[in-house]
């Protein structure tokens, strides 16, 4: 028999009472409801109650405020522990039932996902009291373990995030007093420190920063030096790209005046607030106030 945590209440569905409905008390009472085991249900019920007598079947499912309620969804227990998952629903196109079940056995066994299920009440019953028992030794050593595993894990997690949040911000703090401080710092850190500019790699990767952030936010065009001379600049803009061509008379100011430098570059260099050079016939041109256009 079930017994009541308090925190639920439990309808009865057959004389045995060994099969019920599981509902919270905090879920109005509704009047009059008549709750009953689904009619399709009770001949997968009536072999597996006779032939496994110490299981019990609990159901969880909501109905609200219906008058009349047909329980069809039934976890499986033997003493406390569940078994499995047992369930009926009827086909949409011919209303033929089609009972389904599944347990971790199955689970594990199933070359696909999906469940098992049958639309024969014998062969259901059959099927379950086959692969529904008490896990084996090796099997509640595995879920032992399984569930130690995901205990630790999380008691690392909670240490560690507020330890690295602790750490990053004293990271951040050193960091940006060192970058301040480098040329008093540096001496005490080794004669490999003489030979970091850390002040230069900082403002290198604000740099490199910014240039991504532009580039991932259209914050920019790309200018691309066609064979014949032309000029055709491009900008990412509602899933497609807007296009236009141009000449050397026609670039805007903007436009040329960063080309320009940034034709005395290298393949691959950039400039802070002007843009890359990706090759001699392609840049990415920053343009956060639409200068470009």
């Amino acid at each position: 028999m079930f017994i009541d945590d308090v925190k639920n209440r439990y309808t009865y569905l057959n004389s045995l009472k060994n099969i019920v409905l599981e509902e919270p008390l905090e879920r109005p009472n509704w009047e009059g409801r008549e709750v009953s085991l689904h009619p399709d249900m009770q001949p997968v019920l009536d072999r597996l109650t006779k032939e496994r007598p110490t299981w019990r079947f609990k159901s969880t499912q909501n109905f609200y405020g219906s008058a009349s309620a047909k329980v069809t969804n039934l976890d499986i227990y033997d003493g406390d522990e569940v078994l499995g998952r047992l369930w009926m629903e009827h086909h949409w196109r011919d209303g033929g039932v089609r009972y389904n079940f599944d347990n971790f056995r199955l689970s594990k066994t199933r070359q696909r996902s999906g469940v098992s299920y049958t639309s024969k009440p014998d062969v259901a019953a059959k099927r379950i009291i086959k692969a529904f028992h008490l896990k084996t030794p090796k099997e509640r050593a595995a879920e032992s373990f399984g569930d130690v595993r995901k205990a630790v894990s999380q008691v690392t997690s909670d240490a560690n995030w507020p330890y690295r949040r602790g750490k990053n911000m004293i990271e951040r703090a050193l960091f940006d007093y060192a970058v301040r401080n480098w040329e008093t710092i540096a001496p005490h850190l080794g004669p490999d420190a003489a030979k970091v500019d850390l002040p230069a790699l900082f403002e290198a990767d604000r740099e490199a920063h910014d240039l991504s952030v532009a580039f991932e936010s259209a914050l920019g065009v790309m200018v691309r030096i066609e064979s014949n001379g032309a000029y055709m600049i491009s900008r990412p803009e509602n899933g497609t790209y807007d296009v236009q061509t141009l000449t050397e008379a026609t670039l805007t100011e903007h436009l040329r005046g960063a080309l320009g430098l940034l034709k005395l570059v290298q393949d691959g260099a950039h400039i802070d607030g002007v843009g890359l050079r990706v090759r001699a016939n392609l840049y990415f041109v920053m343009d956060k106030e639409g200068e470009s256009k």
